[in-house]
């Protein structure tokens, strides 16, 4: 019978069922959201099915795939009352590698106290978390960039922008015109509003021969883990 997160099946003990539900499985995975654990999932069913296969002693095997609280669980049962070993053949040996692959993949694996069942669990990964922000940037009039940053609210894009304008303002030799061209902004509500819509926005400042362009636009944020030579690590990403 089936229910959501779990998929249970019966079926004779052959060798052609194993691509069966090998491509059973994938699908439940699909459907669950588990697109990721397909591969690891289907080569650790594949090694328990055979091995049910050929050391069963039932006609039938039965199989189950579970998904609950954060793992995906495989569990066989071919009625046999023997424990599967984790054996390492000889680079010569074609056959024997079964559990050994079991044992490489699986989170964790082992047998009922019987024997007749064998499970193995794999950890599900955490679902990407897409954070929306604000890719902002300073040019000169000749469209070339001075500076960028990446900003997850509109207010820390103003405030950014707003900061930048003074070191830029400064840079150029005339800090008041950062003074200038806050006022000529009108306090940069247009900026906030647009932002807080979703929208791009371009505010273009002019004094004398001095002209730059902020322009901020929507974002969405990736997270990427990143060693650093400390051992830590930080999050960064953006895509538009």
């Amino acid at each position: 019978m089936d229910y959501p997160g779990r998929f249970v099946m019966s079926c004779t003990r052959s060798p052609e069922r194993v691509a069966q539900i090998r491509r059973i499985s994938a699908a439940h995975l699909r459907l669950w959201g588990l697109g990721d654990c397909i591969e690891t999932a289907t080569l650790l069913l594949s090694e328990l099915v055979t091995n049910a296969v050929r050391y069963g002693e039932r006609d039938e095997i039965s199989f189950s795939l579970s998904h609950l609280k954060g793992e995906v669980r495989i569990d066989v049962d071919d009625g046999s009352p023997g424990h599967p070993r984790v054996k390492r053949p000889a680079s010569y040996e074609e056959t024997g590698r079964g559990m050994l692959i079991v044992d490489a993949l699986a989170d964790e694996w082992g047998t009922t106290n019987d024997g007749s069942r064998t499970w193995a669990t794999i950890a599900v990964p955490a679902p990407m978390q897409i954070t929306p922000g604000f890719w902002c940037e300073w040019r000169g009039a000749d469209g070339e960039r001075l500076t960028a940053c990446a900003s997850p609210l509109p207010d820390s894009a103003i405030n950014w922008a707003r900061t930048q304008m003074r070191v830029i303002a400064c840079a150029l030799g005339e800090p008041l015109l950062a003074d200038l061209w806050d006022w000529l902004s009108e306090g940069w509500r247009d900026a906030a509003a647009a932002l807080e819509r979703g929208e791009d926005f371009a505010l273009h400042l002019v004094a004398g021969p001095h002209a730059f362009v902020w322009h901020a636009h929507p974002v969405r944020f990736l997270p990427m883990a990143l060693a650093d030579p400390e051992g830590s690590e930080c999050e960064c990403s953006v895509t538009g």
